[in-house]
């Protein structure tokens, strides 16, 4: 060892200057990865300060998801050409990373304001309300002939979501026509769909059209929303309201933000046909 103690380090020593547990520099000692500088002969191992800068680059490669055997290769054959080739591959990766960071909090957004959305409104009132249209990403036309079992549903639904990339924390929407309403197939939907901003594929870009809705901020099991929608032709009858074709319910507080399903709350637009009479 050199004269000057004060240069090197004990492995507990340099392991709290690194701020790891000692059993990192055991596991990079045993693997070839990282040893010391010094072995003694009664086997006490020293590190030098210097090797300080050699370990933060091996924690900076495993932080990018490295694996240490990898990190061992480049470490053995390290030389400028390969640290711009690796530093250049890595930063794409982070490209990537922060990518799906960003639509991760995008849903994260979306599902908060989805939520502080419903939890304002006024539940269970029906009353004719106009919206602009909107453009979604809808799934596959699915069968709207045969009232369609909840297993059958789940399958389209997962096979939607994985076409479209979407999340279970994504928001969601179906659509159904009011024939299906009126025969009371409630599972009956014409397709599925959620909002995106990419209107590429024109073909998979469903446009609600502008206009005027029976709205109702329905909070109840879905079991139930049977009941809603016999409220919702009731009043249509009461108020001369010519109903259109189509209906569609958007999903605001469901599975993943209540455990009680009497407080889902369910968001149903039922099209007019023309500018109803206000009250």
């Amino acid at each position: 060892m050199s004269k000057n103690k004060n240069e090197y380090l004990t492995t507990g020593e340099f392991a709290k200057f690194c701020g790891i547990p000692k059993h990192i520099l055991f596991h990079y000692d045993q693997i070839k990865l990282f040893q010391p500088e010094i072995v003694k002969e009664n086997g006490y191992r020293y590190y030098s300060f210097r090797q300080f800068d050699t370990f933060s680059i091996i924690s900076a490669l495993k932080m990018l998801g490295m694996p240490l055997k990898e990190i061992k290769k480049y470490m053995d054959e390290r030389d400028p050409e390969k640290l711009v080739n690796l530093l250049e591959e890595k930063s794409n990766e982070v490209d990537k990373e922060i990518k799906k960071l960003k639509n991760t909090k995008r849903e994260i957004e979306s599902l908060k304001d989805l939520t502080l959305n419903a939890l304002s409104v006024k539940y269970n009132i029906i009353e004719p309300a106009y919206h602009k249209s909107m453009k979604a990403l809808c799934s596959t036309f699915m069968d709207n002939v045969n009232d369609n079992s909840y297993p059958d549903f789940l399958t389209e639904l997962i096979a939607f979501r994985n076409n479209s990339n979407a999340s279970m924390i994504d928001f969601l929407g179906a659509s159904l026509t009011i024939d299906n309403i009126r025969e009371k197939r409630f599972n009956s939907f014409s397709f599925l769909y959620t909002k995106t901003n990419n209107t590429d594929k024109k073909n998979n870009t469903l446009v609600r059209k502008e206009g005027w809705y029976l709205q109702v901020y329905y909070k109840g099991s879905y079991q139930n929303i049977d009941e809603m929608y016999t409220d919702i032709i009731q009043y249509a009858m009461e108020h001369q309201i010519k109903l259109g074709k189509h209906a569609y319910e958007e999903y605001l507080i469901f599975e993943i933000g209540t455990i009680n399903r009497d407080d889902y709350v369910t968001l149903i637009l039922v099209e007019i046909e023309g500018k109803p009479q206000l009250d």
